[in-house]
């Protein structure tokens, strides 16, 4: 009875409907878009040919084999390895739970729910009956807590494994399979995101003997979930399967899904401007949206975008290792000319939380007067520094024509300071491994994930960083004051507040993640492309990514 009242008081805590609506439901940019066909935001605004749109009361159709346009390869198929590939890689796995973009409440999948015992507590009862691929080497054996337990554990333990270990290493006091189809977890301290983590599509359980047979699941994901590998050609193209014995009856509704990896943007917009493929790979900008918005039978959407484009800096080692090269920096970048020049003029400015996440985001207005351009006191800046004869960085930066092209206009915006930029394009393998995670950088250009819950984005002032390791060498009590203060508040209203002061506080730090600014979004499809819960977004949650809303009609 008392953890029947406790778990009513925590549900009481979370986000009202009408406060999580604000929050807008979520849609991603880039390449983790593309795993989300026929999604759209609750919001968004449509731009079509004479394509119908996608409606949660159409009857949904099975059958039919779903072609995508993908810019990079996947970089692998293991879900808890990769931190780029879980778009693809999530619909072979299986998770405990979701929680929805829509109104944050938990969403119950593997498991028949959670039980949240106390603020640090919580324990899931799995369905029974759950089966793992009938494929070598599980052969459809059913899925028991003891796999939840060793999922948990190589993904807190394997050091290969670069999803953040900071909730299981650092904040989870120890977990346990209680019996064959009960899991519990107890946190170190109150955490106020540990359902939105444990919801992430990196949690998917798999099973022991695949990973003592393959060492990894990169080229083998065995898995639970709705769909199973048919093939994989590294950069070139990635194929699954429905699982006929997939855990929720009646899904998922396609028979396939196929992904063509293109690394040419203009290949990719022609390939779906063809045709060829039913979703659009390709970075979508103003001009692309008029033409297609031309086009018969396309569905064009306008979304929220949760890629944050940012400067990371290395904050302990020269030139940034002085505040005053970072302020320099701050004051030299121009927002609005990146948005006129990069986005057609269509965009936003940046806070530490994507503006697209309105309900724990900074004001725009605010944003804006805080980011305002001031060249003289920039050179004046890095005058007092010690670098008035000027100073020259290696940036890095993803080889996609988007990043590259913010690239190129941030490097004119430096060098009016004296700071030249040799601009380092790099596949986001090497950039990842190489640079950003071995810290081997001074400045490098970079978008965040695009996360739905405050704690992450906000974790690059905390000093573990995302990943549990501060990739840009910064350290301040201050700012890890500041994160441990939202995550122990339960209370979204609260909480809000919190993260709002503490944003607030990390940009005035100059660093060490200078902000820039978000393009408008859109997501194309043809119209044959349907969800059966369209208001759901391009939430990034393992709900969205398990595939199984989507469906087809014939193509026409």
């Amino acid at each position: 009875m008392e953890s029947t009242k406790r778990r009513a008081r925590f549900t009481a805590r979370r986000l009202s409907r009408r406060d999580a609506l604000k929050a807008g439901a979520v849609a991603g940019l880039g390449v983790a878009a593309f795993a989300l066909a026929g999604c759209r935001s609750d919001e968004s605004e449509q731009a079509t040919g004479d394509g119908a749109t996608p409606s949660a009361t159409d009857t949904p159709r099975y059958g039919g084999d779903q072609i995508m346009g993908l810019m990079a390869d996947p970089g692998g198929l293991d879900v808890q390895q990769s931190v780029t590939g879980f778009w693809c890689s999530a619909l072979m796995n299986g998770y405990l739970h979701s929680v929805s973009t829509s109104d944050r409440t938990l969403e119950p999948q593997m498991a028949d729910g959670v039980e949240v015992v106390d603020e640090t507590t919580y324990v899931w009862k799995l369905k029974q009956g759950i089966k793992f691929h009938n494929v070598d080497p599980t052969w459809g054996r059913e899925v028991t807590a003891d796999d939840v337990v060793f999922s948990m554990q190589r993904r807190r333990d394997d050091p290969t494994i670069m999803n953040d270990k900071q909730l299981l290493r650092d904040f989870t006091a120890h977990f346990e399979a209680a019996d064959k189809y009960t899991f519990s977890l107890t946190t170190t301290r109150p955490y106020s995101p540990t359902l939105d983590e444990t919801g992430n599509p990196s949690y998917a359980i798999i099973p022991r003997e695949a990973i003592e047979k393959w060492g990894d699941l990169s080229q083998h994901p065995v898995g639970c979930g709705a769909f199973v590998l048919d093939r994989y050609v590294k950069s070139e193209r990635l194929k699954v399967v429905k699982n006929q014995e997939f855990y929720m009856p009646g899904r998922p509704f396609l028979d396939s899904t196929e992904w063509i990896i293109m690394t040419d943007d203009a290949a990719l917009f022609q390939s779906f401007r063809t045709k060829r493929h039913d979703f659009c790979g390709a970075a979508l900008d103003k001009l692309k949206v008029e033409e297609l918005s031309r086009i018969n039978h396309v569905v064009v959407r306008k979304a929220p975008n949760y890629w944050n484009r940012c400067l990371l800096l290395r904050v302990d080692r020269p030139p940034f290792d002085d505040e005053r090269m970072r302020k320099a920096v701050d004051l030299a970048v121009d927002r609005q000319d990146l948005i006129d020049k990069a986005a057609f003029g269509e965009g936003f400015f940046n806070g530490p939380v994507s503006p697209s996440l309105e309900y724990w985001a900074l004001p725009q207005d605010e944003v804006r007067e805080f980011y305002k351009v001031d060249l003289t006191e920039a050179k004046r800046l890095v005058e007092a520094a010690g670098y008035g004869d000027g100073v020259e960085v290696d940036v890095p930066v993803m080889n996609v024509q988007n990043l590259t092209k913010d690239a190129a206009i941030v490097k004119e915006h430096l060098a009016k300071i004296g700071i030249t930029v040799n601009i380092q394009p790099k596949d986001i393998a090497t950039l990842l491994a190489q640079y950003l995670y071995a810290g081997n950088f001074q400045m490098l250009w970079f978008y965040n994930l695009p996360y739905v819950e405050p704690d992450r984005p906000i974790c690059q002032w905390f000093s573990k960083g995302i990943a549990g390791v501060s990739f840009t060498g910064y350290d301040n009590p201050a700012m890890d004051d500041w994160v441990w203060k939202e995550r122990s508040e339960f209370d979204p209203q609260k909480r809000r507040e919190i993260v709002l002061d503490a944003q607030r506080a990390m940009m005035r730090e100059h660093g060490p993640q200078i902000n820039t600014y978000s393009p408008q979004s859109w997501i194309a499809t043809w119209e044959w492309i349907r969800s059966l819960t369209p208001e759901r977004g391009t939430g990034l949650t393992s709900r969205t990514f398990l595939g199984v809303d989507g469906w087809m009609t014939e193509r026409s």
